[in-house]
């Protein structure tokens, strides 16, 4: 059971971070070429690819990013991502 978690969870963050290299890269892409009409469907289509994989992701495991509210520190509990390979 617990390998089936860390399998999900892991497959999770790299979706998470494949889609956003992507829409990183569109972004550039974006600065060169302002009117790709093409180029923005696709940046379009990853940031949604990239907020329902954060969702996910959050849902399950807690947040990946320090919260906008200054109060809140929930996002310290847990382990931080660079320690969820080591727990294999």
């Amino acid at each position: 059971m617990i390998n089936q978690s860390n399998n999900t969870r892991e497959r999770l963050m790299k979706e998470l971070q494949a889609y956003s290299f992507a829409l990183y890269d569109l972004i550039l892409y974006l600065d060169a070429y302002p009117d790709s009409k093409e180029a923005l469907s696709e940046y379009n289509k990853y940031l949604r690819l990239a907020t329902r994989a954060k969702t996910q992701y959050e849902q399950k495991y807690g947040p990946v990013t320090a919260p906008q509210e200054p109060n809140s520190w929930e996002w310290t509990k847990g382990p931080w991502p660079w320690q969820i390979e080591g727990e294999r």
